[in-house]
């Protein structure tokens, strides 16, 4: 099987329609604000899926991992001395491959600028082939804690590798369904990760970085309830915690307070309704007013700083990815 897709990214939207499309079903949120201008990558050759998305917003990104099958991130872009993504709560180092844990779900937050690369597979052959390499126990001594920081030379080959094939893959991907390719390129990347991650260092946490699950608590409480008017006090109510210690821990792994958060959250949630919505039959300020944007002023201020345009532009143009 040989698949190569190459897409310009404009929204989260987008982004998350294509995401989908290859199996993994991610909620996107865009933390910073401006227009998204991004690509994505996807190439599939044999049993193997390579995507390579490269993002210049900072993201977040929940949602559950993709069962039966063993995903491989790392950041290409990322940089010794501003670290890389932010998982469950910890900034990895920019040498870290992440997203190992087979159970549990995605909790990531992308660097301002990022370059990154999943390499997904059925889990049961990537252990046959770790066995076959000699890392016997590698789901109980490698992926315990989700990510493994590579030391830097090893690292960079595995960089440089993927980043060959990526150019590959866009400046002649007729050259990928020659015959034997495909086990060609999963005989040289599969070893290569396995051989870094073998000699890795793993990540022992003697405990979840603090206040990490206020944060997934009252963030799940928001997704479940979208357009139900929120306070900061009955935020701090439902995940039992306190306006200091919920304040202190979004700001600490989002960057921003529990309700500014819970701001862009609402903003995206009418961005899709526009997206869907027939001009001719809904208006801005009813799907606005349905989240709890009362002002129409600050409303569109708010969506034009984070989007890059209007709402009344987003209903005109009722992208659909497909």
């Amino acid at each position: 099987m040989f698949l190569v897709a190459m897409v310009s990214v404009g929204c989260v939207e987008q982004l998350a329609d294509c995401l989908t499309a290859s199996g993994l079903v991610l909620q996107l949120t865009q933390l910073a604000p401006g227009p998204l201008d991004s690509g994505l990558q996807l190439v599939r050759v044999g049993p193997l899926l390579l995507l390579r998305a490269r993002l210049d917003r900072q993201l977040h990104v929940v949602g559950p991992k993709l069962l039966g099958h063993q995903i491989l991130a790392l950041d290409l872009a990322a940089r010794p001395e501003t670290g890389s993504c932010r998982s469950h709560g910890t900034v990895l180092p920019s040498t870290a491959v992440f997203g190992l844990a087979s159970d549990g779900d995605v909790h990531l937050t992308t660097a301002d600028r990022s370059d990154l690369v999943l390499v997904v597979l059925d889990q049961g052959r990537f252990l046959r082939l770790a066995g076959g390499l000699g890392w016997v126990e590698l789901e109980e001594q490698g992926f315990a804690a989700n990510w493994l920081q590579v030391e830097a030379v090893r690292f960079a080959r595995v960089r440089s590798y993927l980043r060959q094939l990526f150019a590959l893959a866009e400046a002649n991907p007729g050259l990928l369904t020659e015959p034997g390719m495909a086990r060609l390129i999963e005989q040289d990347l599969l070893p290569l990760l396995v051989e870094a991650l073998a000699q890795g260092s793993a990540a022992r946490l003697d405990r979840p970085p603090a206040r990490i699950e206020l944060v997934k608590g009252a963030q799940d409480w928001m997704h479940r309830h979208p357009d139900l008017p929120i306070t900061l006090e009955e935020l701090c109510r439902q995940v039992h915690a306190s306006r200091r210690s919920l304040i202190q821990g979004f700001s600490e792994h989002l960057g921003m307070g529990p309700m500014a958060y819970l701001k862009l959250q609402r903003l995206h949630a009418v961005r899709r309704l526009l997206l869907a919505a027939d001009p001719g039959r809904t208006t801005v300020a009813t799907v606005a007013v349905r989240f709890g944007f009362l002002s129409a002023g600050h409303f569109s201020r708010d969506y034009r700083c984070l989007f890059g345009e209007l709402p009344r532009q987003t209903l005109a143009t009722r992208l659909r990815v497909t």
